[in-house]
């Protein structure tokens, strides 16, 4: 009998046995949220999530697209930061909730700025883009930014694979308006080599959520700890402190996205 006991105790203390997640980080740095050679606060607040299971992380720094192919392929078992879309939502797992992706569980709901060249014409009402020459340009693999554009009509473009090469194309006149993270735009239009030339637009162009994604089939083999993961991120998030120090990023008590 107390043999028995003592079972059950060990059983209740440790629970599950502990993974380490496999998770994928765009090569890019993302300043605040992700980095590929440390850890930015999303990476931070995905670590402190694992860690109340016992579970722990290794981020593999990837170009997004490789990303999300290596994690297709079986060689990794999630994403940091992928965005529930029609295309995502076939590939991987997210947290779910009646309707779509659960964005109480979401790691980050981000308000994405709208920029464009000073003296250009672009102007954007929270509905209709006007002035526009060329495309609005973005990161590749932003699959649910091409779908808010594409429902407005607005030509765009993601053949660009940093903010470099967004700002570049500005600049060079290939585009007269383009989509970056609220952090990003403000430090690109206060630049001294920028200042004046690049104008952050009001107001955001729209709330994304990012996820945790993992691969479907690694989801199905270790679902208990991959939904103690995200209620953990929920639970985390609850008490955060807004990490673009701007009210760029949403805490989960936003219940649904919006455009």
């Amino acid at each position: 009998m107390r043999a028995l006991l003592l079972l059950f105790l060990l059983m209740v203390t440790f629970g599950a046995a502990a993974r380490e997640f496999r998770l994928c980080v765009d090569a890019n740095d993302w300043p605040p949220y992700t980095y590929p050679d440390r850890d930015g606060q999303l990476q931070q607040l995905v670590r402190q999530a694992a860690a109340r299971r016992g579970d722990s992380v290794t981020f593999v720094a990837l170009p997004w697209l490789r990303c999300e192919s290596t994690l297709l392929a079986g060689g990794l078992d999630g994403l940091v930061g992928e965005p529930w879309s029609v295309r995502s939502r076939d590939k991987f797992a997210f947290p779910l909730t009646a309707g779509g992706a659960d964005t109480g569980r979401a790691l980050a709901g981000i308000d994405l700025a709208l920029v464009r060249r000073a003296e250009s014409p672009a102007s954007w009402d929270g509905r209709t883009l006007t002035g526009l020459q060329g495309k609005v340009a973005y990161v590749q693999g932003n699959y649910e930014i091409a779908a808010r554009l594409d429902a407005l009509g607005i030509p765009n473009s993601d053949d660009y694979r940093s903010d470099d090469h967004i700002v570049k194309a500005l600049m060079t006149g290939r585009t007269n308006a383009a989509i970056l993270f609220p952090e990003a735009a403000r430090r690109v239009a206060e630049a001294p080599e920028y200042k004046n030339r690049i104008v952050v637009l009001t107001p955001p162009f729209t709330r994304i959520f990012y996820y945790v994604a993992f691969a479907k089939a690694v989801y199905a083999d270790d679902r208990e700890a991959i939904e103690s993961l995200w209620r953990a991120l929920a639970e985390l998030r609850a008490g955060a402190v807004d990490p673009s120090g701007g009210g760029g990023v949403s805490s989960p008590s936003t219940n649904g996205e919006h455009s």
